[in-house]
C-alpha cells in the first residue's frame, strides 16, 4: 500500500498506525507529493493507493487517474478534509473504493483500508480463479478440443486424460467405452500448394460438408492436423448400423459423395484412408500412422478412398503397424527433454518402460532396437549437456558410455544405463534447489542484518535475489519456520535488548538505528513483541 499526503505530520501519522495495525498483511510505502508517488508506483507494484485529495501541484484526484491507467486493479482510497460533494462525486466515478474524512479519526480509515484488503483477499480466492479459467475455457473450447485430439493422434496423452468427461467437457459426443472408426483426408497435390489461409478455408469447407452428410447417421468429431490432414472419429448413432460391414459400407459411400461435393464446391479434390475395423482408443496414435502410410503409397492419385484391402500383401500391413508403434515412440520420445526439465519424473519413467517393453517384441530387430534407444539416449545426452551435466566427474563417464551400445552385454544393461542417468538427473536437479535456497537465504539474512534500519520490505529483499516476492516468502517460511517479518521482528528484539543492555544508549537512538519512525513506535513494537516496555525491560 502506498500513503500519500503533504502533510509529513499526518503521512508519518498514518504510516505508523498501519505499520502497527496491518503491517503482517501489507507493504508499506509512502510519499509526500503526487509525483513522488508516481515515481514510486513506477518501479513497483501496488494493490491500494490511500492519498489526499489536496494536495499542491498535482491532487489525489489527479493521481488517482494516472495510477487507474499503470495498474487498474488498484484501490483508490481518498483522504479529505472537505466534505464537498463535487470532491466525492469525483472519487467515486474514477473508480475509488471509498472516501474518508481525515475527521472521521484513525479508526474509520483502518476500516477502508481493511474492507479493500478483504476485496483484494476475495478476488484472489482460487475459486474465482478457478470459474474464471472455466469461463475462457468454455470460450475457447473448439481451441482446446482441437489440441487434445491432436495429442490424441501424437500419443502424447496421459492415461487419466482418457475418460469420458474429458470428451463431455471438450463437446466430443462420441463414448469412450465404445470403439471408433477413423476417416483421414489429405489435400491432392494439386491443391496441397495453396496457402496456409487458403487451406484452412478449404478444412473448414470439407467440415460443413461432412456435418451436412454424416451427421444425420453419425457420431463423429473431427480435427485438422498440422493444416496437412484432416481426421474424422466415428461411431455409430444408436446402433443405426447393425454390423461393422453396413457400417464400413456406408461410409465408404458417403466419402465418395463428399469428394465429389467439395470438389464441385471448391474446385480442390481430396483423397481418403479409411479403417475397415473399429479401434480402441489407445491405438488411434498407432492407426493414424498406417492410415498416412496407405495414403502414401498413392501420392500422386486423385481423389480415391484407400483401405486395408488396397494393400496386396499381409506382411506389408503388419509392417506399415510396426512402423505405427515405433513412430508414435518417437514422438513421446522427442518431449523427453522437456519432461526432465521441468521434473516430470512419470512422463520420463513411462518412456523407459515404454522402451523397455520393446525388448519383448520380436518384430523390434536389432536394427529398430537401436533406432529407439538412440531416440532416448540422444535426448538424454542433449539434456545433460544443457544443464553441465556432461562436466560432473561422477556423470560423464556415464554419459560417454551412453552412445556406445555396442559395448553392452545386454539390452537390459543399456536400459539400466539410460535408468542411472535419469536418476543422476533427479539428484542433481534436488542438489542445485537445496544449494539456489541456501544462497538465497544466507543473501537474505545478510542483507536483513546490515540493514535494519532501512527498507526490509519483502518486495525490497526479493530484489536484492531477483526472485518475485511471493515465491520468497513461501520459500523463507518452508526454511525457516517463521515469515520474513517474524524473523525480521526477532532480530530487531534481540537487537533492542543488546543496546537497551547499554544503559548509555538513549531510547530514540535505539529506535532510530534499528528503522523505526519514532520512539513511541519503537516502544509499542517492543511491548508487543515481549510484553515489557523498553524501560521496564531495563530496570528488570
Amino acid at each position: 500500500m502506498l500513503i500519500v499526503d503533504d502533510e509529513k505530520l499526518i503521512l508519518d501519522g498514518l504510516y505508523e498506525l498501519f505499520l502497527e495495525m496491518e503491517g503482517h498483511r501489507l507493504e508499506l510505502y509512502k510519499a509526500s507529493t503526487a509525483l513522488e508517488a508516481l515515481k514510486t508506483m513506477s518501479e513497483k507494484r501496488f494493490d491500494i493507493l490511500l492519498t489526499d485529495i489536496k494536495m499542491p501541484k498535482m491532487s489525489g484526484l489527479e493521481l488517482g487517474d494516472r495510477v487507474k491507467q499503470s495498474w487498474p486493479e488498484c484501490k483508490l482510497i481518498f483522504l479529505t478534509g472537505f466534505d464537498e460533494f463535487n470532491y466525492i462525486h469525483h472519487a467515486i466515478k474514477q473508480g475509488a473504493e471509498n472516501y474518508v474524512l481525515k475527521s472521521e479519526g484513525d479508526e474509520a480509515i483502518l476500516e477502508v483500508v481493511r474492507k479493500s484488503i478483504a476485496l483484494l483477499d476475495e478476488q484472489q480466492k482460487m475459486g474465482m480463479l478457478i470459474k474464471q479459467a472455466r469461463e475462457i475455457q468454455r470460450e475457447q473450447v473448439a481451441h482446446h478440443r482441437a489440441i487434445y485430439l491432436s495429442d490424441l493422434l501424437d500419443g502424447m496423452l496421459s492415461q487419466s486424460e482418457f475418460n469420458q468427461p474429458t470428451l463431455e467437457g471438450l463437446g466430443i459426443r462420441l463414448s469412450m467405452d465404445s470403439p471408433i472408426s477413423m476417416a483421414i483426408a489429405r489435400m491432392d497435390l494439386a491443391s496441397s500448394k495453396m496457402r496456409l489461409p487458403e487451406k484452412d478455408l478449404l478444412f473448414t469447407a470439407l467440415h460443413s460438408v461432412n456435418v451436412r452428410l454424416l451427421s444425420p447417421y453419425l457420431k463423429f468429431t473431427d480435427v485438422s492436423y498440422s493444416r496437412e490432414y484432416y481426421v474424422i472419429f466415428i461411431q455409430d448413432r444408436e446402433n443405426s448400423f447393425q454390423t461393422l460391414e453396413g457400417l464400413m459400407t456406408f461410409l465408404h459411400g458417403s466419402l465418395e459423395t463428399i469428394q465429389q461435393t467439395v470438389e464441385k464446391s471448391t474446385g480442390h479434390t481430396f483423397s481418403f484412408a479409411l479403417t475397415e475395423r473399429a479401434i480402441e482408443w489407445k491405438d488411434v496414435a498407432k492407426q493414424f500412422i498406417v492410415l498416412k502410410a496407405f495414403l502414401s503409397r498413392y501420392f500422386d492419385a486423385k481423389q480415391i478412398i484407400v483401405t486395408e484391402k488396397n494393400v496386396q500383401s499381409k506382411v506389408k500391413q503388419y509392417e506399415d503397424d510396426v512402423r505405427g508403434f515405433i513412430e508414435v515412440f518417437h514422438k513421446r520420445a522427442n518431449a523427453l527433454d522437456t519432461y526432465i526439465e521441468s521434473g516430470r519424473k512419470d512422463e520420463v519413467q513411462m518412456i523407459l518402460t515404454e522402451l523397455a517393453s520393446f525388448t519383448e517384441w520380436e518384430a523390434i530387430d536389432e536394427m529398430r532396437y537401436l533406432e529407439l534407444y538412440y531416440a532416448v539416449a540422444l535426448r538424454i545426452l542433449s539434456s545433460a549437456n544443457k544443464i553441465g551435466l556432461d562436466r560432473d566427474s561422477t556423470a560423464a563417464p556415464h554419459l560417454i558410455k551412453l552412445l556406445q551400445p555396442s559395448s553392452f552385454h545386454s539390452r537390459k544393461e543399456g536400459l539400466d544405463l539410460l535408468q542411472h542417468i535419469v536418476n543422476l538427473f533427479h539428484h542433481y536437479h534436488a542438489e542445485q534447489s537445496s544449494k539456489m535456497r541456501v544462497d538465497v537465504l544466507g543473501t537474505i539474512i545478510q542483507y536483513i542484518v546490515d540493514h535494519l534500519d532501512g527498507d526490509l520490505s519483502v518486495t525490497k529483499l526479493a530484489e536484492q535475489v531477483y526472485l518475485n516476492p511471493d515465491y520468497l516468502s513461501r520459500m523463507f517460511k518452508q526454511s525457516k519456520g517463521l515469515t520474513i517479518t517474524e524473523y525480521i521482528a526477532a532480530l530487531k528484539v534481540q537487537k533492542a535488548k543488546e543496546m537497551l543492555s547499554d544503559p548509555r544508549m538513549l531510547v530514540q537512538d535505539i529506535a532510530k538505528t534499528l528503522g523505526f519512525t519514532s520512539a513511541g513506535y519503537f516502544s509499542r513494537f517492543f511491548k508487543k513483541e515481549t510484553g515489557q516496555t523498553p524501560q521496564e525491560f531495563r530496570t528488570t
